[in-house]
């Protein structure tokens, strides 16, 4: 069957995406549902087969096959070059002129391109296509032409390659629509694209055609409208520095500071554009931006496409508009510095954990009601629902503890009316009666651990060796992988809960108590480092160790092409087999099942080893000068204390033993996660190749797209389509991938709250004190930890660490972060090497570029650019 060359609108034809390009369905679309679309007529993907084989015979095609990365920008101008030189055919040509008949000869067009692959829920081409304004009839063809050669620009090309599209098969719809001679235009989005509010209506108005709001030559009224009570919340006027008018014999003008200080929309048109904008997005079931105009008084929508770049929520999670909302705090970020989503195993196995915790703590499974919950696991994401904590122990409280883990968030709760997200729940809905059951045992517990710590520290040393080989053992029968992962849950959880949990808890009150005691002594800061029975800083010694043999005159690569031949000295072979034996379930975010070990990826410690031997410095040196600079920090406050007031001196003394023996074990649970996450991995990944072999899966690590409860169905029903449901677990995933910097507090409705603003000081960030002293060094912008090398002196700059950045810290000369409080895995390991740290300080990333130097002062709490050493 011929395939359909053009479609009119308005019209009841159904049209799809590879027919007509984005623009093409949303206005096939909003007409069919009678919104005001302007009239017009799509060319489609076929009308341009013709001009598409003939472009494909020419020596500009070969030419751009061939192109190398340096060359593709003049390959693809010599493409556009050859298409701008096509006419249509005779059928085309008949086509176009039947269609543009209706219209006359007075009528002028705006012509735009619609591609296949443009404006997707995930991919919009904006900016790369051309659009031709004010066309007359007979300057149809050459539009047409234009807006053809678009789709074979050179950013057009780049944006493909990096999404994943094929370049080599050219792609193309125009759309021919009656221009509206508008006298305001703009365009609208159904949320707000700044503070993330679902609520939110935000348009951006100018006079004449909207070319300058979308292309950003002036700028605009905007009106911000909660869509919930209809009130217009912001009118700001805009400067509106210039505008583009319609000519009526075609093409378009400009004119400057038309009436620039006068307000383009009235409330009544305001709230007639947040009506529509409402519709459309319950019409498309997302968030949408829009293109529109006013014509004489008449609303006409010229565009809608869905909003790609904001903030999505999975459904469990958003409240309905105008009801009580929830807040969240993201502990992937602040726990784990994990800004890329969990994957869909990682997530449903989370959910799994909660459901045995709230069994085990709280006598229910707390997975079940999001309202009476404390932890929230979210596909991709893990939360802790303040609301809950505010009913709890209310806003003052819980903004104390957050201190202590991100001040960013701090400031922001602090900021906020906690009565707009207390939640109506009954408290005796949200005790935790399992651990009022348990706390006789847990304070047992305590109380020997106080009196007995070298015993206690033997007792746990054996039941982690205890746990292990347990763990291996339930891992390794053949069970369901629900039965065994409730069954290595409850084990875990137990273990960590009745014994490391409150130590390190008790320890942390101990340490905060010893603070406030010497607040004011310059050596308080020390009290913390070198801490004993750390097993994060245990495996990077142990790596360090490993550096100190390893060849002095390879690169990582060439180590690790030896090391697969074993033509390596005996003493690095020998530790780097020992170091992985207890280390090789480790690596960066490594609670993720998902996530590759050390000994899944071995060049992922070789680059840090090839750093460490460059460091000059042992991190075993370095934690041996910070147990002497404890120590003596120690005896230097206790002797002061003696002498003002010995009782509390003997209080100081208890609480510091109480540190020094427990402080260490805040790694320890987190140790027990990822090591029965790495042995569940193992057993997974050999399945998924049972699966693969057999057709069922593309590609291994698919596998981690599905559930557990779906692997144990797989292995019962052989017809189970384990490609489609990948598929369908990933659609929010995919969304989530998207936002490069997810937000640390997001509420129900999306809106990202975020701290006052501080006095602007220029080339001086202000955050919050962590670790003190003062530093200097060159800055290194790091996202991952691997990303690139990290040299002696230098100031690691970063969102948030891990376990897996610690090797880094020893070349550091500083570290920034954005989040993190004093709790934060990179503030906890920056205070035991005596590193100058400085977190809490918005958009860390972006602030400087690697080589600037700036100072770094832990005790003030302030980074400066500075000019030279």
């Amino acid at each position: 069957m011929k395939k359909r060359t053009i479609y009119v609108f308005p019209s009841q034809d159904t049209v799809t995406l590879s027919e007509v390009g984005g623009k093409g369905v949303s206005l096939m679309t909003g007409s069919r549902e009678g919104l005001p679309v302007p009239p017009g007529f799509i060319l489609a993907v076929a009308f341009f087969e013709p001009w598409v084989l003939q472009l494909k015979t020419s020596v500009a095609w070969t030419n751009f096959l061939q192109a190398k990365e340096g060359e593709l920008e003049g390959a693809c101008d010599a493409l556009k070059t050859e298409a701008l030189r096509f006419a249509f055919t005779n059928e085309q040509q008949r086509e176009v002129s039947t269609n543009l008949q209706p219209y006359g000869q007075e009528v002028l067009f705006a012509v735009r391109s619609s591609s296949p692959e443009e404006d997707l829920e995930g991919a919009s081409f904006a900016g790369g296509y051309e659009t031709v304004l004010g066309v007359p009839p007979q300057h149809v063809e050459e539009a047409v032409r234009k807006a053809f050669a678009s789709c074979l620009d050179y950013r057009v090309a780049v944006y493909k390659r990096e999404n994943g599209f094929d370049v080599k098969d050219p792609k193309i719809a125009v759309v021919v629509q009656k221009q509206i001679a508008s006298d305001i235009a703009g365009v609208g989005f159904s949320l707000n694209p700044v503070t993330n509010n679902y609520d939110d209506a935000v348009f951006n108005a100018n006079w004449g055609l909207g070319e300058t709001v979308v292309a950003g030559t002036a700028t605009p009224d905007t009106y911000v409208v909660d869509k919930v009570s209809m009130r217009i919340r912001e009118k700001t006027i805009g400067g509106k520095e210039t505008s583009m008018w319609l000519i009526g014999s075609g093409g378009t003008e400009e004119k400057k500071q038309y009436r620039s200080g006068e307000r383009t929309l009235s409330d009544a048109q305001i709230i007639e554009l947040a009506e529509l904008i409402k519709k459309i997005e319950l019409l498309y079931h997302m968030p949408i931006d829009i293109e529109w105009a006013y014509e004489n008084g008449r609303l006409f929508l010229l565009q809608a496409r869905p909003i790609t770049g904001y903030v999505p929520l999975s459904p469990e999670m958003i409240t309905v508009p105008g009801v009580k909302k929830r807040l969240y705090f993201d502990i992937s970020i602040t726990a784990e510095a994990m800004t890329r989503p969990i994957s869909y195993m990682g997530t449903s196995s989370f959910r799994q954990l909660l459901s045995v915790v709230g069994r085990i703590i709280f006598l229910r499974d707390i997975t079940r009601n999001i309202d009476t919950t404390i932890a929230h696991t979210s596909n991709g994401r893990l939360f802790v629902n303040l609301s809950t904590f505010f009913r709890l122990v209310g806003k003052k409280r819980i903004s104390g503890i957050l201190g202590n883990i991100d001040p960013l968030t701090m400031k922001a709760v602090d900021a906020l009316d906690e009565n707009v997200y207390m939640p109506d729940v009954s408290m005796l809905r949200l005790l935790p009666y399992g651990l009022l059951l348990r706390l006789p045992c847990i304070l047992l517990f305590l109380a020997w651990a106080q009196r007995c710590p070298e015993a206690v520290h033997r007792h746990i040393e054996a039941k982690r060796e205890k746990f292990e080989r347990d763990t291996k053992e339930i891992i390794g029968q053949n069970r369901l992988f629900t039965v065994i992962v409730d069954a290595v849950i409850s084990k875990m959880f137990v273990e960590v809960f009745l014994r490391h949990v409150p130590l390190v808890i008790l320890s942390r009150l101990a340490l905060g108590r010893m603070e406030k005691i010497a607040r004011n002594h310059p050596e308080v800061g020390k009290l913390t480092r070198s801490l004993p029975h750390n097993v994060t800083i245990e495996m990077n010694i142990a790596l360090s160790k490993l550096a100190e043999v390893a060849p002095d005159d390879l690169d990582a690569h060439e180590i690790g092409e030896r090391l697969k031949q074993a033509e390596l000295p005996k003493s690095f072979l020998d530790g780097w087999n020992q170091f992985m034996d207890v280390y090789g379930i480790r690596g960066p975010n490594e609670i993720d099942i998902s996530a590759p070990r050390y000994s899944d990826k071995p060049g992922m410690l070789l680059d840090l080893i090839v750093a460490m031997k460059k460091s000059g410095e042992s991190a075993e040196t370095t934690f041996n000068r910070g147990i002497r600079e404890r120590e003596t920090a120690y005896k230097l406050i206790h002797a002061l204390l003696l002498v003002k007031d010995s009782r509390t001196a003997k209080q100081f003394a208890r609480d510091y033993s109480f540190l020094v023996n427990y402080g260490g074990l805040r790694e320890t649970h987190k140790y027990y996660l990822v090591f029965s996450v790495a042995l569940l991995r193992k057993k997974i990944l050999a399945f998924a190749k049972e699966l693969m072999a057999t057709g069922r899966l593309d590609t291994v690590e698919q596998v981690f797209d599905l559930s557990l409860k779906q692997l144990d169905a797989a292995r019962v029903d052989h017809s189970l389509d384990l490609r489609a449901l990948a598929q369908l677990n990933t659609v929010f995933l995919r969304k989530l991938e998207r936002v490069v910097n997810p937000p640390t507090l997001i509420d129900s409705r999306g809106y990202i709250p975020r701290p006052p603003k501080p006095p602007l000081q220029e080339g001086v960030s202000q955050g919050t004190a962590i670790s003190p002293g003062i530093a200097r060094g060159r800055v290194k912008v790091l996202h991952t930890p691997d990303e690139k090398p990290f040299l002696k002196g230098e100031i690691l700059v970063a969102r948030a660490t891990d376990p897996g950045w610690t090797p880094l810290f020893l070349n550091a000369a500083g570290v920034v972060l954005e989040v993190g409080g004093v709790l934060q895995h990179g503030a906890l390991v920056a205070r035991e090497y005596g590193l100058p740290c400085v977190a809490g300080i918005e958009n860390v990333t972006s602030i400087w570029k690697d080589g600037t130097l700036i100072e770094v002062d832990g005790s003030a709490g302030i980074v400066r650019i500075v000019k030279e050493f």
